[in-house]
């Protein structure tokens, strides 16, 4: 950003930190604080070490006494040193966030879509002179109802944070402003990455039958699968109503239940369903709890119960009627 000149004399007396990159791990905070007081003047030199192995990591931070000289450093380093031992050029530029508290940059929200940047400038230089005053826009150059501005002084920033942010409302808008420090860089990856985490999908769909089953209900041709007694869907209600016997121990007709294991497949049985001889109905149970007394079934005294075709006819015509 070069704001170089308009801004030094008022930063004149701020200390600047400065981060360096390929620094041979070899080099020592002396060594590297003369190699840059070559170029600038510079306040200390500190290695940035890793906490376990206490080990020189490649890089480090350099304080300057001023913007003026660490733009020295910048200039007469950045890109265009490589210290013996180092695969690349020196990387030197401004630490996090310096650039945003040496230019006293404020971020303006809740700006009224049609604000100007003459309203905006007349406003805020209530409380100090103006350095730059940039509105933020869309492709179609529409505003976004936000904007950037720096003062000369941090005492100016600092006073129209206080007597602005969420106390003045602007013509046209219904809500206070937000005026507050600029994000640093960092603060904006950080945002960025959380704002893409949100926008993906979280979380997997859930099976289509649970949700189904949640609220009491099964979509079309779903079955459930077998557990050996019953057939049971996943979900909040556990088994089904009625246990149903396996699929290959199925009659050849599906509304007539064997006659192996009846009790069991008949006690939670709710509807009415054919059986030969006769229909159960959906009278509820009221023997004790384990008996089954279904329906009375005529001429049906044995346990292998033998389906005529006459019989099966007789069910058919019952059904359709």
């Amino acid at each position: 950003m070069g704001d170089g000149g308009g801004g030094s004399d008022a930063n004149a007396g701020e200390s600047v930190k400065l981060f360096v990159g390929q620094v041979p791990k070899s080099m020592t905070e002396a060594q590297l604080l003369a190699m840059f007081r070559e170029v600038a003047l510079v306040d200390e030199v500190n290695i940035i070490k890793d906490k376990l192995s206490k080990a020189s990591r490649g890089c480090c931070f350099v304080i300057c006494p001023s913007r003026q000289e660490a733009d020295k450093a910048i200039s007469a380093c950045h890109n265009k040193r490589t210290l013996p031992g180092a695969a690349s050029p020196l990387q030197v530029k401004y630490a996090d966030g310096e650039l945003e508290r040496l230019e006293h940059k404020l971020f303006v929200g809740m700006l009224p879509k049609t604000v100007s940047e003459a309203e905006v400038s007349d406003l805020f230089s209530k409380y100090g002179n103006i350095r730059d005053l940039q509105i933020l826009r869309g492709s179609q150059q529409t505003s976004k109802g936000c904007a950037f501005l720096k003062y000369e002084t941090k005492d100016q920033a600092i006073s129209a944070i206080e007597a602005l942010n969420g106390k003045h409302r602007m013509e046209g808008s219904t809500v206070p402003l937000v005026v507050k420090w600029a994000d640093t860089e960092k603060e904006r990856q950080a945002r960025r990455a959380q704002k893409a985490q949100s926008q993906s999908p979280n979380m997997q769909v859930s099976d289509s039958a649970h949700q189904a089953s949640i609220f009491g209900a099964m979509p079309m041709g779903f079955i459930p699968p077998y557990n050996g007694y019953s057939y049971q869907a996943p979900g909040a209600f556990g088994l089904l109503q009625y246990p149903l016997p396996a699929m290959q121990n199925q009659p050849g007709f599906h509304n007539i239940v064997p006659a192996v294991n009846q009790g069991a497949a008949l006690r939670g049985l709710q509807y009415p369903i054919a059986y030969p001889g006769g229909v159960i109905g959906h009278t509820p149970l009221t023997s004790a709890p384990g008996s089954v007394s279904p329906a009375p079934v005529n001429n049906s005294s044995s346990p292998n119960i033998k389906t005529s075709s006459t019989q099966v006819e007789g069910i058919r015509s019952g059904t359709e009627h």
